[in-house]
């Protein structure tokens, strides 16, 4: 039974959902058969007991409990059951829809001829669409249905003198800018990432659309044009400052996943940037991310993704002035990472707070508390470990540690692109604890091999070493 679609949609339920569907059963209006009740209720027990793994024969004597299994008949009773759910989904989602579904009903009315009805919910409807909090694209969408349901009520009563066609447009024209932008940023944002190729129609038209003046104070348009402009169309970070600037004004006019959306649209951009290089997108990265924490548009359903929080402390400590922020976000956040990772994540960005302060030993003690079971931490920990040593002169313990991580890339087959990075950390920090401090052509030659690398995370820390054993052996 595990493998049927009913069975995965009962998986799905909640325990109010459940009951609801319970209700739907009982009434008359949606089901008029017992098995069908009884199918529900033996699926229902199965979940709530853990017992998952039901056979067809088991499930078939719950439902006719004194006749002989009948395969054919199971089916039908599991394909009846499974409309029936599907049913209950969609009438879920019409109920929880915050723009309502008051075109449905204009559409009945105005049907049956109910011009009083009719008026009565057009006005109502109208007046829940501005009370709600969004601006997006679907609001424009429902705006539109409704309006061509008033111009069919109007056409077909006669009244050609004052008929709504101008509203019908301004809504569908808004609805479709809004939703070829949305499209449009997201498409772009896979292409620069999977290196994948879209043909987006129509987009030069639609771009010269949005910028018309009367779309400026329309969020569902001009925010997304702001985005698309920023992120493909950049014009010396004039483009993204306007973004940003709309993303921040427009929190909570926006459904919460959309709004998430974009934030992380401008969060990749800024990273894009600052790898590219460009020193100023620390700036605008932290302030998103201050942004997104604050409003809670990077919790989702209580967590805080530990990627997330890794990436935040570390733009942070690349901002002097941030460092006693982030200290406490390290504190604050760590009851919203999994369980599984917490400690971990919290241990190793403890460790790099330490370290920017210099407190070494402080530093080796947090690696030294948990358990890096994800790659990437454990390599962050490995290389934490590895600058420690170095410039506390434990020449060594740094020369076994580097022995232990080059055997320790050697042997992992998943590292990826990454195993190039780590290798040239390993190989160029060696070559440092090797180098002639007073040989200045050496010294030379180290740092042009390293500016010249292209794949090298710690290239800053590797030419700040150089620099330090110039400055030292200027001094002697």
């Amino acid at each position: 039974m595990k493998n049927t679609l009913v069975w995965q949609i009962v998986g799905s339920l909640t325990v109010s959902e459940m009951r609801e569907v319970k209700l739907m059963l009982e009434s008359p209006f949606f089901n008029k058969r017992e098995d069908l009740r009884k199918l529900f209720d033996c699926l229902q027990k199965a979940k709530r007991t853990g017992k998952g793994v039901l056979s067809k024969e088991a499930v078939f004597r719950e439902t006719q409990p004194e006749g002989a299994f009948d395969d054919q008949q199971l089916r039908l009773l599991l394909s009846y059951l499974f409309k029936i759910m599907e049913q209950y989904l969609v009438l879920k989602e019409m109920r929880d829809n915050s723009l309502g579904s008051h075109h449905l009903l204009l559409a009945a009315y105005r049907k049956r001829g109910l011009g009083a009805h009719f008026q009565k919910v057009l006005n109502r409807g109208g007046k829940q669409l501005e009370r709600q909090p969004f601006r997006h694209a679907e609001l424009f969408l429902e705006k539109y249905k409704i309006e061509h349901e008033r111009y069919l009520f109007l056409s077909g009563s006669g009244r050609t003198k004052e008929l709504n066609l101008q509203e019908v447009e301004d809504n569908l024209t808004a609805a479709m800018l809004g939703m070829k932008l949305r499209q449009a940023c997201f498409l772009r944002s896979h292409e620069a990432v999977f290196n994948a190729h879209y043909d987006i129609a129509l987009m030069g038209e639609i771009l010269a659309e949005a910028a018309r003046p009367k779309f400026r104070e329309c969020p569902a348009v001009s925010l997304y044009l702001a985005c698309y402009r920023a992120l493909f169309q950049q014009q010396e970070g004039r483009y993204f400052k306007d973004f940003k600037k709309r993303l921040f004004e427009n929190v909570g006019r926006f459904p919460k996943a959309e709004m998430r959306d974009l934030y992380l649209l401008a969060i990749n951009f800024c990273i894009k940037k600052v790898n590219e290089s460009d020193a100023d997108y620390y700036r605008e990265a932290l302030d998103l991310y201050k942004s997104g924490l604050q409003t809670g548009l990077l919790i989702e359903g209580g967590r805080l993704s530990r990627f997330t929080y890794n990436n935040i402390v570390k733009i942070a400590l690349l901002l002097r002035e941030e460092w006693t922020w982030a200290g406490r976000f390290v504190e604050e956040y760590k009851a919203y990472l999994d369980p599984a990772f917490r400690e971990s994540a919290f241990s190793l960005n403890s460790a790099l707070m330490a370290y920017a302060g210099k407190h070494y030993d402080e530093a080796l003690g947090h690696l030294q508390k948990a358990d890096y079971k994800d790659l990437i931490s454990n390599m962050v920990a490995k290389t934490l470990q590895l600058k420690i040593y170095f410039e506390t002169d434990e020449y060594d313990l740094l020369d076994s540690h580097l022995r232990t991580m080059r055997m320790f890339i050697r042997r992992n087959k998943k590292m990826g692109y990454h195993r190039k990075n780590w290798s040239n950390i390993v190989r160029y920090t060696k070559k440092l604890m090797e180098l002639n401090p007073f040989d200045e052509a050496q010294k030379t030659h180290l740092r042009k091999q390293i500016e010249a690398e292209e794949v090298l995370t710690e290239k800053e820390w590797l030419v700040e070493r150089i620099e330090s054993l110039r400055n030292q052996s200027l001094r002697g």
